[in-house]
């Protein structure tokens, strides 16, 4: 059987529960998402210019070697 009265004076350590600081981290943790996918759709446009580079020069010759 569990003594209650013991149990009332047991004191768990709990950290501090600051609303503004979590916020806070929660907003840089919100930009810095933001920011990594402006990254991230510029790579896209960046490789599907590339992709539609490579694929003119293909279709029009311009990637061919001239063997000798």
């Amino acid at each position: 059987k569990i003594n209650m009265d013991a149990l009332k004076n047991v004191v768990i350590p709990v950290p501090p529960t600051d609303q503004q600081y979590i916020v806070d981290r929660l907003n840089i943790f919100i930009e810095y998402v933001n920011s990594l996918e402006s990254i991230y759709q510029k790579k896209l446009l960046a490789v599907d210019e590339l992709k539609k580079s490579i694929l003119q020069k293909a279709f029009s010759g311009a990637l061919t070697t001239e063997v000798k």
